[in-house]
């Protein structure tokens, strides 16, 4: 082996000698410093407790129209009920539009359900059950016996889903009697269906068809419901509807052997076409045959006392709605009994011209306060029953 060949194994030798003590504790100190940190990092304490609280950041005025705002908790004025449907359904859809639409029943479920509609609405019916029962136990005569004829005759039997439905003339009686109709396969739909079929041949028995103990069984087992409307509302509107309005009064025979009749009694000097015809009776015509009490006796579905029709003191309903609320009502009843994806309540039947507070106003504006009292009288237990408020005019 050449000089060559073994000088670099001498310096390596040396150096190890020299440097190798050194290089080993240098390492040693990495490798226990390395260790340390690391050690310290992932052995620290994890806190898995839910916050108490989330530090809220003032938001940039740029992002502001973007905030997802946190509903605070309910408080005891939160538990109020109040007519929040639309506001909150317009929130739900608004979120479902921006996930493509998928989520948007999802979302309003999950968000808006628990504190909102469905607690709301039951809490509206328990008030009006509770109103109802302490009426009906200031006046025991409406509780005694057994229901008479007219109000037989004013309930629906709807057996596929085991309802009763005590109808009432000018309280959206047409369109309830629709829906029924898609619920008894009938129908695909509420669209289309006339006036003439939902109030002929709407395919449902009334009660007054079926025997004594048929009857029984139905009125304790089927579920019942039945609607109101502000009564000096609900005479204005059957005025307006089958009098004054000349199109449909001229369609209707029935309704025009009433207006002759008032006209006969009612108007002084009336010529021999006006008795014909019975054409445009007066407003207050039309009052003071209400307010006769010599007339009671042969009144009309469309304006007699709905306490007579439905006699809710002595059925027990499961529902009580209000045209005033109708959609709300509606929409809470179909979704408590599950058949809310079978058929809606037609979306344009709260819209009542009559329920324009300036027509009301107009039309009793013209009306003696000794007539109004007497017209008080005729339907003050119908104001009573259903929590309706003596209106400020008497």
């Amino acid at each position: 082996m050449s000089l060559v060949q073994l000088l670099p194994r001498r310096w390596a030798w040396r150096l190890c000698r020299h440097w190798f003590p050194q290089l080993f504790l240098l390492l040693c100190f990495v490798y226990l410093t390395f260790y340390a940190v690391t050690q310290f990092e992932f052995d620290a304490p994890v806190n898995l407790n839910r916050p108490k609280s989330i530090r809220q950041y003032e938001d940039f005025p740029w992002m502001k129209d973007n905030i997802l705002q946190v509903k605070k908790p309910p408080s005891a004025a939160d538990d109020v009920p109040g007519p929040a449907q639309a506001h909150n359904e317009s929130l739900a859809q608004e979120k479902g539009k921006q996930n493509g639409g998928q989520d948007s029943k999802e979302a309003f479920n999950k968000e808006f359900e628990p504190n909102g509609f469905m607690e709301q609405q039951e809490a509206i019916q328990m008030e009006r059950r509770s109103h109802l029962d302490q009426a009906c136990s200031k006046h025991a005569k409406l509780s005694q016996g057994s229901l008479n004829m007219e109000t037989l005759r004013h309930i629906y039997v709807h057996e596929k889903h085991k309802i009763l439905y005590c109808f009432v003339p000018k309280v959206g009686c047409s369109n309830w009697k629709r829906v029924l109709m898609v619920l008894s396969g009938l129908r695909k739909g509420t669209v289309g269906i006339s006036s003439n079929e939902a109030h002929f041949k709407n395919g449902m028995k009334r009660l007054s068809a079926l025997t004594p103990a048929e009857q029984k069984i139905r009125l304790k087992t089927y579920t019942k419901f039945m609607y109101a409307r502000q009564p000096f509302l609900r005479i204005l509107s059957a005025y307006k509807n089958k009098f004054a309005d000349i199109k449909m009064y001229r369609k209707e025979p029935y309704f025009q052997g009433f207006a002759k009749r008032i006209m006969k009694t009612y108007r002084k000097g009336a010529t021999a076409r006006e008795l014909q015809t019975g054409e445009n009776i007066t407003w207050h015509e039309w009052m003071t045959y209400l307010t006769n009490p010599t007339e009671r006796a042969g009144f009309d579905d469309h304006w007699q006392e709905i306490y007579k029709m439905c006699s809710p003191c002595k059925v027990k309903y499961d529902y009580f709605g209000k045209l005033e609320t109708i959609n709300d009502d509606a929409r809470y009843m179909l979704t408590s009994l599950d058949l809310q994806d079978q058929v809606s309540f037609p979306a344009k039947a709260n819209s009542h011209p009559t329920n324009s507070s300036k027509t009301y106003d107009d039309y009793f504006s013209q009306v003696p306060k000794a007539t109004l009292k007497r017209l008080w009288e005729l339907y003050e237990l119908d104001f009573e029953l259903f929590g309706y408020s003596k209106p400020d005019f008497l």
